[in-house]
């Protein structure tokens, strides 16, 4: 062995993981390995790594092979993941033990909580399954603090506040100063709706990159807001945020030239500075079942943001606001947001899948049809979903799990399901 071409190898491919390049991280890692083969910690890596990839067979092959070794929990973490279906009833109970032990890391009894209530689920054990996300998310909730009052207390605030600022007659007088470029396609909608799903469609089109979820369009506008609706912004306000905005998005790998997608769930309150920034941008409202997209939060650990995920009330709350800003949209912006309904496109995918290859402004092109052979690295919760065909299978999955979720039902008020 090289020491010195191995350390090289692992130190390069832990630098491309790092910046989100999982392909040339891979491969570095890869070549170390061969260098190294007793390396446990690079195999691990490498498992990870297949699975970001969406290499699921291959990963699922790897990781059961490491739950023999020193990082068995972690393993069994990231195959009940990827493969419910291969955990035994005595690795179900190991996992439930794990998920209880106060004595083992936080993030790690979240992990296997959650995955817990996948494993259960995947057997039609729904009472069992619940009471699994239900440990889970409270395990998450008491790490979070005060973080959800005060991200309920923000989006209170916002609603108010686009309510008062982006009225119609504010934004008439504010729309024809912006960038004319088509280049950008936004997709909004509350997480866990559709949004990475849309975006795995379109980005199979040869004319369009998928760029994932940014930060990018709310790093534009920070501190640069019209807050006072009554004074006119001086002239090239909003081309000006419109360059930053672009300048950004070529910094996170759009080419400068195509169309791009920006799939930022949150990005639904900031409606109409899109639409004030970007006149001519198609802008898509994934739209899903009240109590589905609700409970699919619930059930969903993320790696970051979503506070309000972990609590069913929470939850509901957060749909009447969600719901609420959409309808000023709509009322403000009549036509300007394309409305995509997941029951639909899973129902009739191959005229729906057109219909939305439309509705971005695009000429048709097969490879939408089979979006989920797209290889594209995909980093959300839903890169599970957006790798198999279409499927019905998610639709009114709440009714399993009806008996448990009164607080949700309470919350949602005239949106909840009778």
């Amino acid at each position: 062995m090289s020491s010195a071409a191995y350390q090289t190898l692992r130190a390069s491919g832990d630098a491309h993981w790092r910046v989100g390049a999982p392909w040339p991280a891979l491969a570095d890692w890869t070549a170390a390995l061969a260098l190294n083969p007793a390396d446990k910690d690079l195999r691990f890596n490498i498992a990870v790594a297949h699975k970001a990839l969406r290499n699921l067979d291959l990963a699922t092959a790897l990781f059961s092979d490491l739950v023999s070794g020193d990082r068995r929990l972690e393993a069994l973490a990231h195959l009940s993941d990827i493969a419910p279906q291969r955990i035994s009833a005595d690795l179900e109970a190991e996992i439930a033990a794990a998920a209880s032990d106060a004595g083992l890391p936080l993030d790690l009894r979240c992990v296997l909580a959650f995955n817990l209530g996948k494993v259960r689920e995947q057997q039609g054990r729904y009472d069992a399954a619940f009471a699994a996300f239900a440990a889970g998310a409270a395990l998450k909730a008491a790490s979070l603090c005060d973080e959800p009052r005060r991200s309920e207390q923000e989006e209170a605030d916002f609603l108010k506040f686009i309510k008062a600022t982006f009225t119609a007659d504010f934004l008439r007088r504010e729309e024809d100063d912006g960038d004319p470029t088509t280049a950008p396609i936004f997709i909004v909608g509350l997480p866990r709706s559709g949004t990475t799903l849309v975006e795995q469609i379109l980005a199979s089109h040869p004319a369009v990159m998928g760029l994932g979820e940014s930060e990018a369009l709310n790093r534009a506008v920070s501190g640069r807001h019209p807050y006072d609706p009554a004074a006119a912004a001086p002239p090239g306000h909003y081309q000006a945020l419109a360059a930053d905005y672009l300048a950004a998005m070529r910094a996170q790998g759009w080419d400068g030239a195509g169309r791009f997608v920006d799939k930022t769930p949150a990005n639904l309150w900031a409606v109409g500075m899109i639409h004030l920034m970007f006149p001519r941008a198609v802008i898509l409202h994934t739209v899903r079942h009240p109590a589905d997209t609700c409970l699919s939060n619930f059930q969903q650990l993320f790696e970051a943001g979503n506070p309000l995920s972990y609590d069913l009330a929470g939850l509901g709350r957060q749909y009447v606001r969600y719901h609420q800003a959409m309808d000023h949209w709509r009322a403000v912006l009549p036509g300007r947001v394309t409305d995509v309904r997941l029951e639909e496109l899973t129902t009739d995918p191959d005229a729906q899948i057109r219909a939305l290859v439309t509705a971005a402004g695009l000429p048709w092109d097969d490879a939408c049809l089979a979006f989920h052979a797209n290889p594209r690295p995909v980093r959300t919760a839903s890169a599970n979903q957006v790798r198999q065909p279409m499927s019905t299978a998610a639709q009114d999955r709440w009714r399993h799990y009806a008996p448990h979720l009164a607080p949700l039902l309470e919350a949602l008020g005239p949106y909840a399901p009778t």
